[in-house]
């Protein structure tokens, strides 16, 4: 591990977003949002790589309001990958995951608890997320908001693919080995609006990435359920 950031204390907002990695890791492109590079190393990211070939892998679906003024998990056009969710992945790559996440709770001063299972995205060639928020769809969830998105990259794609935060007018790449964390809501628990981001079209190559997201309260009080 190239160096882990001290235990953050925690607030309303989450983890404080800092991290003491050494200048040529740490990269601040806007106050809300981190990137450490090389987080896990190459023959980690191959590790990960290989075994997710072997997960259960189904469309992406994305949180939408219905025409009922209701919430449902959909396929939708503004979305084009395929995701996996732990409950389906493979034994060692369960392992090779918990590892990754030792890290993260140790360098962020996390409550494993509060974390969500693990997904991992697949996009194609075309493939993009367009603009969304992580957070202000569950209040109403036992585990509270999403507080802080924790993206892994485990390929660097050819051309594209990158993270882009609009109102900031913030690009992250995507570059396999870097973790890129922001904060979702406000000091006060509401949404933060200047998080709005996508994923860039993959132009040439391909992108996959893992992600887990911080609730404001925990998240794991079951095993992941299918």
């Amino acid at each position: 591990m190239p160096g882990a950031a001290p235990a953050a204390a925690r607030g309303a907002t989450g983890v404080e977003m800092r991290a003491e990695v050494g200048e040529r890791l740490l990269h601040r492109p806007a106050n809300d949002v981190l990137v450490i590079d090389e987080f896990v190393s190459p023959l980690e990211c191959s590790d990960l790589l290989a075994e997710l070939e072997y997960a259960f892998w189904r469309p992406s679906r994305t949180y939408q309001r219905q025409a009922d003024d209701s919430y449902a998990s959909v396929v939708a056009g503004n979305r084009l990958s395929e995701t996996a969710h732990q409950h389906v992945f493979p034994d060692e790559l369960v392992l090779l995951v918990t590892r990754v996440e030792e890290r993260l709770v140790e360098s962020f001063g996390l409550d494993v608890a509060d974390l969500e299972w693990w997904q991992g995205t697949r996009y194609p060639i075309g493939g993009k997320f367009d603009y969304h928020l992580d957070s202000g769809y569950w209040n109403e969830y036992h585990a509270g908001d999403r507080v802080t998105t924790f993206l892994l990259y485990l390929t660097t794609p050819l051309e594209g693919g990158g993270t882009h935060f609009r109102a900031l007018d913030v690009l992250v790449e995507a570059q396999a080995g870097r973790l890129l964390a922001w904060k979702n809501l406000f000091p006060d628990g509401r949404p933060n609006h200047t998080m709005i981001h996508a994923g860039a079209p993959v132009l040439a190559g391909d992108k996959v990435t893992l992600v887990t997201w911080q609730r404001q309260r925990p998240f794991r009080v079951a095993q992941p359920a299918a």
